[in-house]
This record gives C-alpha cells, structure tokens and sequence, in this order.
C-alpha cells in the first residue's frame, strides 16, 4: 500500500513538472525566466522586487511574462511600451485584478477604485469630477491646503527650537489626513502633538500596509476562503472601524440638515454627495458614499505621505540637491 501513495505521488509531481514546461515551451506570452513547478517565479523576486525585475528586464527585454504562483503576470519595463500597451488596450486594462485584501466587507463592489468600468464606475466617477476633484471645488480648498501646510511649517520650526526629532512620514500623514479630511468633512481628524486621533490615523496605517503586503490568496487564489495570512480577516476590522466612523458622520450630518428643515449651500464634500443622494434619482446610495470616502482617505494621503516622505529621504541622501532646493526656495 505505501509503494501505491508513493508511485502516485510521484506520478503526480511529474504530471505538474513536464505540463509546467510544455505550457512554458507552447506558450504564446513574451519571454521571461522558466517557472519552478507550483510557486513559480516568486522566489526570483527576492527581498528586493524592483531591482529583481530590473535585472530580468535587462535579460529578458522590456517586456516578459513571470508566473506568480496561479497568477501569470505581464512586467512592462520601458515607458515606450507603457505608452504602447496601454493607450491600445485601455478598456481591457481597465478591469483590474483585485487583491483579496480589498475584497473585506464587499469594499471592491462599491469602490470607484476597484469596481469595473460600467454602469456604476460611471456614476461615481461623475460624483468625484463634479463635486470632489471640480475646479470649483479646488479653488474653494486652495486657502485651506495653504494652511495645513503652514500648520506642518510651525510644527516642524517648533521642534527645531526645542531639538527634537521630527519623524517626517508622520507629519506629512497628519498634514495630508487634515487636508482630505477638511475637505470632506471640514474637520481636522488627526494632531501633531495629540494622541486623540491616534486610533482613526492606525487604522489608515493598518489598511495601507494589509493591502500593500504580499499576500499568498493572491498568487494561489485556492487559499482565499482559510485566509492563512489573516490579511483579509485584519482589512475587515479595519473597514468596520472606517464605516462605522463614517456611518456617524453621516448621520450627524443628516440630523443637523432635519434640525434646519431648509437647505443650505453646500460647504464640503459631504454636504454636497448627501444632497446627490437624498435627490433619489442620482442612483448614489449610502454605500457608494461610505466606500468612497474609504477610497479618498487611504488612496489620498498614502500617496501624497508616502511621496514627501521619499522625496525628503534622497534629498537628505544627496546634500547637493539639497542645496539646490534651498537656493530654490
């Protein structure tokens, strides 16, 4: 009986290693390094991915095909056919892969980031370039950006004063988080030198670091529904907390606008979705409102944070560029 589960295992294991390489000798991908059976080429990848794919594209040429686990994966390395592919395939690219973090509490099937390119994609496109991303909008703000960022300016020559040390990722989260959250609820949400806010700025941590993890449901989708990293079980905690937060918001909002029993102009962003909504025939629900401002919080300030803090990073890396900004300022 043991010779039997023996030869069966390992007819098995030739079965995934000749169908791996045939299906890597027939297959009509660009070119790319040959997969190891069942893992692929994630081992390739290393502590370093950027630089690993640097590498293989300078082996490979500007486009090659790596197989992640289940997942077959097209690198683009030059801009010319970036530009290429992307202007020529755009309503195909448009239908991103979702990562399995993003999945927690439905957020991909009511986010304007995740969501495909139809019916629904439409309207809250619409909502975010007529309300939050309107040059209407934009003008109203510039006075409040222009004093975030005096606000981060006091906080940073305060410390100077005092010699302290100044964690810059930290202040720019704080800064960018104040802007979209004033923007969006004419609120201040986090403080320098305060812990009040401390909760609401983990949460925003937490989320930008569960979805930028790598995630084994990704590569091998078989694994999703035991979770065995617990990246989409922690991402579900997180989303509560948000949509909790915001459902409050909300709610407190549409009491003080039952309170007046008249409407008002709109002052910010939630103002202006709620009355889209309580119109009845935009198709916006409180779901849509919810989940996006999820997609405004967390795209926002990961973006914007994590570019400041990357530029003070190399300019304090290169004391001659430096210089160069200062005289510039």
């Amino acid at each position: 009986m043991e010779y039997y589960y023996l030869t069966l295992l390992l007819l098995t294991l030739a079965f995934i290693i000749i169908s791996t390489f045939k299906t890597a000798k027939s297959s009509k991908y660009p070119p790319g390094p040959r997969p190891f059976p069942i893992i692929g080429n994630i081992l390739e990848l290393g502590k370093q991915p950027h630089q690993a794919l640097t590498k293989l594209s300078q082996i490979y040429g500007p486009i090659m095909s790596l197989k992640l686990g289940n997942t077959t994966t097209i690198v683009i390395s030059s801009p010319q056919v970036a530009q290429e592919v992307l202007h020529k395939n755009d309503k195909i690219l448009a239908y991103r892969t979702v990562p399995d973090a993003v999945r927690a509490l439905d957020h991909h099937l009511h986010s304007v980031v995740w969501t495909p390119p139809l019916a629904q994609w439409r309207i809250l496109r619409r909502v975010c370039a007529t309300i939050v991303f309107s040059p209407q909008q934009l003008d109203f703000t510039q006075v409040l950006r222009h004093m975030k960022v005096q606000e981060l300016m006091g906080c940073v020559k305060e410390r100077c004063n005092k010699g302290e040390a100044l964690d810059i990722g930290e202040a720019s989260f704080t800064t960018v988080l104040n802007s979209i959250s004033n923007t969006l609820f004419s609120m201040d949400l986090a403080h320098y030198t305060s812990d009040k806010s401390q909760e609401f700025k983990d949460i925003i941590w937490g989320i930008m670091e569960e979805v930028g993890r790598p995630n084994i449901n990704d590569f091998f989708p078989i694994f999703a529904p035991l979770d065995p990293q617990g990246v989409k079980r922690r991402c579900n905690n997180y989303f509560k907390k948000l949509l909790g937060f915001f459902y409050a918001l909300i709610e407190e909002r549409l009491h003080l606008r039952a309170l007046e029993n008249e409407s008002k102009e709109c002052s910010d962003v939630l103002d202006s979705v709620l009355e889209l909504m309580l119109e009845g025939s935009s198709q916006v629900t409180r779901s849509h409102v919810l989940h996006l401002f999820i997609d405004l919080s967390v795209a926002g300030i990961d973006t914007t944070s994590s570019s400041i803090e990357w530029v003070m990073t190399e300019l304090l890396r290169n004391p001659e560029k430096l210089e160069k900004v200062r005289k510039e300022l």
